[in-house]
């Protein structure tokens, strides 16, 4: 008996004619034969159309209709039909008529001769295809080809053939994608089979399935059976692939640390070592990340990091003798290939390819013998489905371009007033200044350590900060709407709008503080998902850190306990003592902080409160309430643009008064359990700042926060109007995310090469401000007098540190007139001797302040800072002897 299966989606046209030919088909065989229709559950009525074609045609008993409502998919549908067929034979074909039914009595006939299988060829003598474009007919042969190491068919991705039931049992068959074919085809290498020419004709209705996600999932599908058939030889390919990947890295880090950094001075035995020391360690852990991931992914439950650092140590070691032996060469004194290698390139680049050539090949074996053993895993059904695999793809590329672009952005564009400030804090290490926590400083420590004290030295550590908050942004989306694709446009939005875009790349606390904001609330989650007391630990560390970094961290600590009591599975943690003692851990962590605040009678924090809440952090001439509110408003839809701010807020009413799924027999946490963490934390500082704006006018990034949770919530909206079917909806969320990228990248270009030559340029702004401190080296080299340099004194804190960075030799800088923010240099600098000379620059200089600072004084000349020919500002400086009594603190 023959079983003919149809999987169906969305084919109510052609059920007329699929029904009248198939059974003027089955009257040409001479046994009984069976149509199987297997429906997706067509949403235009397929299912409901063939049951009434077959009862028109009083073919009830030779015609079934199956519809599924679950686990959907052409695959799928086909192996429900195996299952459901009452022949010896079965046979598989389109309902579009693309495979002519009229074929199937010849199918048949070739399996009742001895074929364990009949293919309907396209690519065998009488075969073809009819009115293809080039452009589709290249692709066909190309899918075929690709497959022909799989299986000797020539036609190998023809989705109409007819094969022996008996061929299934006990075949491992994985139904997946959308060539089933092929995966029959490929586990089948020793069946005989026949290949029967025909004629493919494209279809008449309805629309073509062939599309880039079909391309795309065939791609998918031909990778797995190729490991599936050639696991070892595949195995080989894909860890020399990250081998050449991790000598990428290797190279990468080693040529920082040894050229870059300067370790090259210690000498090429000592330097190398340590140059070595560092790039081991990077890219040791970047091959265990991707083998695990790839390579070994069916191994991956025994995978041992250990393991792999003790086999990677012992090439580690090899390849440093090696390294040490080479280096340690003479240099060659005759021609030939090696002396013409060494002036080509350095010795040390030729010991450390060696090098690392012969340990890789000690730690392929190594890994595959002990650090990935193999286990009694199967083998994971295949790769990440199409859509899956290319947002998290696209995640991969967008987290790397940003990481490009900042370090492109801290190289070239000069520093801001504030960072120049900041990085005076890092000369001047403490636990706590007059402005801010101390994380910033300790970041720019670091970073200018590791690539020297210039622009990208003191953004370096905020801008890896910067990218792993997006990457952090983009988990929390992905796990609220248990989707990739909601992350991945979550993350959109972080990488275009002004506010991450641009801010992130600037060294403020900012940026430490979003970043443990967003990694105390992942903890949380985990804490909770697990329940164990390492992650709570590792929540208190993070949240002490974030109040390390900046005070509005405070925010957190109260959004977090509501959110953990809006849940069953907070509240019956904040009944163990896990969360307090979270918040104990906390609390060490920042006491340091807590204790020079103690120390120095709040001042930190009062300024703050005074900043925030009250015209007496500042004079502010204009009305406060509506009009302060207002401004409010219109700066946070200027550092996100306008409608990504609106986007924002009706995610957050949307998830407010949307109730999503709740929780399951897993330990996952559902969407409902996620939403309280995203939500609070967003009300209570958009409700804390924006309140304080009734009182006093606020900074545009004191919200930004909010928009940590705030874009995760707007990420599964934006992908809904992505992919929707409304074009509105679709042009709008395109506006949305284009109008944001092209005013980020405006921001980019303008600071780091300026193009438009305005007057009115912000000069808060980064700005080249080298001519600047030209000037006043010159000016301060005339008036060294017996080797004693002047004292360079700013009218303000911003104009004392950018002379800092800038000038030669880094000099200290004083501003003893800071009242407000800049009051840490009151902290830090001497008073002068009766016989001091300093050197004042300021814009705007008043006799009362030059008074109050020289005993007597005499102007030095003017300068005009501009951009573009067009002036700024004008500098003026003035000189003579200081009065200690104007550096007291006051």
């Amino acid at each position: 008996m023959l079983s003919v299966i149809v999987p169906t989606y969305n084919e109510r046209d052609n059920a007329a004619a699929l029904l009248q030919r198939t059974l003027d088909a089955f009257g040409q065989i001479p046994e009984p034969a069976e149509l199987l229709i297997v429906d997706d559950d067509s949403p235009d009525g397929t299912a409901a159309a063939m049951e009434a074609e077959a009862t028109a045609r009083r073919a009830g008993d030779r015609v079934r209709v199956i519809t599924r409502t679950t686990d959907k998919g052409l695959a799928k549908a086909v192996s429900a039909g195996f299952a459901a067929a009452s022949g010896d034979v079965v046979a598989v074909m389109d309902a579009d008529l693309s495979h002519p039914p009229e074929l199937l009595p010849e199918l048949l006939a070739a399996v009742r001769k001895g074929a364990d299988v009949a293919i309907a060829s396209r690519y065998v003598s009488g075969g073809g295809t009819e009115g293809w474009p080039l452009k589709r007919r290249i692709i066909s042969r190309g899918a075929c080809w690709m497959a022909r190491p799989l299986t000797p068919i020539r036609d190998s991705t023809s989705g109409f053939f007819a094969l022996r039931k008996e061929v299934l049992e006990g075949m491992e068959f994985v139904p997946r994608g959308y060539k089933i074919g092929l995966e029959l085809f490929a586990r089948l290498p020793q069946a005989r089979v026949t290949e029967v020419p025909f004629v493919f004709r494209d279809r008449t209705h309805g629309v073509s399935k062939l599309g880039s996600a079909v391309i795309l999932a065939y791609l998918v599908q031909l990778a797995t059976l190729y490991r599936n058939r050639f696991p070892r030889l595949v195995g080989y390919l894909q860890f020399g692939l990250i081998g050449l990947l991790g000598m990428a890295v290797d190279s990468a880090m080693f040529a920082l640390g040894y050229w870059y950094i300067g370790l090259k001075t210690l000498g090429p035995t000592l330097g190398g070592f340590f140059a070595q020391t560092l790039s081991f360690v990077i890219a040791a852990r970047f091959n265990f990340a991707l083998n695990r991931l790839w390579t070994f992914r069916e191994r991956r439950r025994h995978a041992r990091m250990s393991v792999f650092l003790a086999v990677s140590m012992i090439g580690f070691v090899l390849r440093s003798l090696l390294f040490e032996f080479i280096v340690s060469l003479p240099p060659p004194t005759n021609g030939g290939w090696w002396a013409a290698l060494v002036h080509a390139v350095t010795i040390e680049q030729i010991a450390l390819v060696l090098g690392v050539v012969t340990a890789s090949l000690w730690n392929f074996y190594g890994s595959r013998r002990w650090a990935f053993p193999a286990g009694d895993e199967e083998l994971p059904a295949g790769l990440p489905r199409p859509a899956e695999l290319i947002a998290q793809s696209w995640v991969v590329i967008l987290l790397v371009s940003a990481g490009i672009l900042s370090v492109l952005f801290a190289s070239q564009t000069p520093l801001t007033f504030d960072e120049a400030y900041y990085w005076q804090w890092s000369r001047h290490l403490a636990w706590g200044y007059f402005d801010h926590p101390p994380m910033i400083a300790y970041l720019i420590y670091a970073g200018t350590r590791l690539v020297g004290t210039n622009p990208l030295g003191v953004r370096l550590m905020p801008g890896i900060l910067a990218v792993t908050l997006a990457w952090m942004i983009y988990l929390l989306g992905k796990a609220y709407w248990r989707n990739s694709r909601a992350g991945l446009w979550a993350l959109v939005l972080t990488v275009t709008t002004p506010l991450f875009a641009v801010g992130d790349m600037i060294s403020t606390p900012d940026t430490p503080l979003l970043f443990f904001w967003a990694s105390t609330i992942l903890l949380t989650l985990r804490a909770l998902e697990y329940g164990r007391l390492v992650d709570w630990l590792a929540v208190g560390v993070s949240a002490g850190l974030g109040m390390l970094s900046k005070f509005p961290m405070i925010v957190l600590y109260l959004a977090l306990l509501l959110a953990l009591l809006a849940t069953a599975r907070g509240r019956r943690s904040l009944k163990s003592a896990k969360p307090w003692l979270a918040l104990v851990i906390s609390v060490v962590v920042s006491l340091p902080m807590i204790l020079w605040e103690y120390r120095n009678n709040l001042d930190s924090i009062i300024f703050h409160l005074k900043q925030g809440f009250g015209p007496a952090a500042g004079a502010h001439d204009h009305a406060t309430g509506i009009a302060t509110f207002g401004q409010y408003l219109l700066g946070q839809a200027g550092v996100l643009t306008p409608l990504v701010f609106i986007l924002v807020a009706v995610a957050i009413g949307y998830a407010w008064l949307r109730r999503p799924p709740g929780g399951d027999e897993s330990n996952r946490l559902a969407p409902a359990e996620i939403r309280p963490f995203l939500l609070f934390p967003a009300l209570l500082t958009f409700g804390l700042f924006g309140a304080a704006s009734f009182l006093q006018s606020s900074g545009p990034n004191w919200s930004a926060p909010a928009y940590v949770t705030g874009l995760p919530l707007a990420g599964g909206l934006l992908a809904g109007m992505i992919h929707h079917r409304l074009r509105l909806l679709r042009w709008l969320a395109v506006i949305t995310v284009g109008f944001a990228a092209v005013v980020s990248l405006y921001a980019h270009i303008e600071v780091a090469h300026p193009l438009i030559p305005y007057p009115n340029y912000p000069l808060t702004f980064p700005l080249d401000r080298r001519p600047l401190a030209h000037w006043v080296d010159e000016l301060r080299h005339k008036e060294t007098q017996d080797g004693r340099a002047p004292w360079i004194v700013g009218s303000d804190y911003k104009i004392a540190s950018v002379l800092a960075f800038y000038m030669k030799g880094r000099p200290a800088t004083y501003d003893p007139f800071e009242v407000g923010s800049g009051s840490a240099y009151l902290a830090w600098q001497r008073l002068p001797t009766t016989s001091t000379v300093g050197i004042y620059i300021g814009h705007d200089p008043r006799p009362g302040e030059l008074s109050r600072l020289f005993v007597s004084y005499r102007p030095l000349g003017s300068f005009e800072l501009k951009r573009l020919g067009v002036t700024l500002r004008r500098y003026y400086a003035f000189a003579g002897p200081l009065k200690p009594q104007a550096f007291s603190r006051h």
